[in-house]
């Protein structure tokens, strides 16, 4: 299935653009439910996040990223699995969360611009889009939904 597909069959989902500062400041680029999995994309003002809810009915719900490569589980997202929770910043539910950042080697960040050495580096940094994120989320919930099904 494209992304064009999978939008279309998503047609309530709104994205905002990420825009890359220099503070930190969070705002919600992009919140949906796709194949019964709760998402997030998320700016955190420096750089951009994603994250998915894990529901109790899973084998991954309460597991920490490192336990769920330690099972043998591969969730291909950039930069891997860096987050694990019952909390995210953006929702005041309990609910179980893995995400991922954009804020790695090559990866553009907002307080580079504060640091004139690391600005003249960071334009061969890549800047996110919200439907690049958004191709990664799906992408991840395909994977959890493969591993459900084995």
């Amino acid at each position: 299935m494209t992304l064009s597909e999978i939008k279309k069959m998503m047609p309530n989902v709104k994205y905002k653009q990420m825009i890359y500062k220099t503070e930190r400041n969070l705002e919600i680029l992009c919140e949906g439910t796709y194949k019964d999995y709760h998402f997030y994309i998320m700016s955190l003002g420096t750089h951009p996040t994603a994250y998915i809810e894990i529901p109790k009915t899973n084998n991954l719900f309460g597991k920490s990223y490192d336990e769920i490569y330690d099972i043998g589980i591969d969730i291909d997202v950039h930069g891997g699995l860096t987050y694990s929770n019952d909390t995210l910043l953006c929702d005041e539910k309990r609910a179980w969360f893995i995400g991922w950042d954009y804020a790695h080697a090559g990866d553009y960040f907002g307080y580079s611009k504060l640091y004139p050495n690391l600005e003249e580096w960071s334009v061969y940094d890549k800047k996110w889009t919200t439907e690049e994120i958004f191709e990664d989320v799906v992408r991840a919930i395909e994977q959890i939904k493969e591993e459900e099904e084995n």
